[in-house]
């Protein structure tokens, strides 16, 4: 996994609106509209349940070990952020290619 090209891509999609995060991530979860959710491997237990559970229950692909809060926020150019999601389909791809 190259961690700077994935930075890289989050920050992208970051700064081009395509990334949901916060209470807004629920409701797109609820409603199918992300494809991929990123989730803080160093998160809290019961929040990154909650949010792995809805993704499995609603069948959307996450993973929830590739960074840390810490460098999701700093991906993101923010103090913090836990939790990313996007249903761009060509930042999936470039995602998924830095895997």
């Amino acid at each position: 996994m190259d961690k700077k090209k994935l930075t890289n891509a989050i920050g992208l999609a970051f700064n081009s609106t395509k990334i949901i995060s916060g209470e807004k991530l629920f409701d797109f979860i609820k409603s199918n509209k992300v494809s991929l959710v990123i989730v803080g491997s160093n998160m809290g237990p019961s929040q990154k349940k909650k949010i792995t559970d809805k993704c499995k229950f609603y069948n959307i692909e996450y993973f929830d070990d590739l960074l840390t809060v810490e460098e999701i926020a700093q991906a993101c150019g923010q103090k913090l952020k836990v939790a990313i999601g996007t249903e761009d389909i060509n930042i999936i791809k470039l995602i998924k290619s830095a895997l």
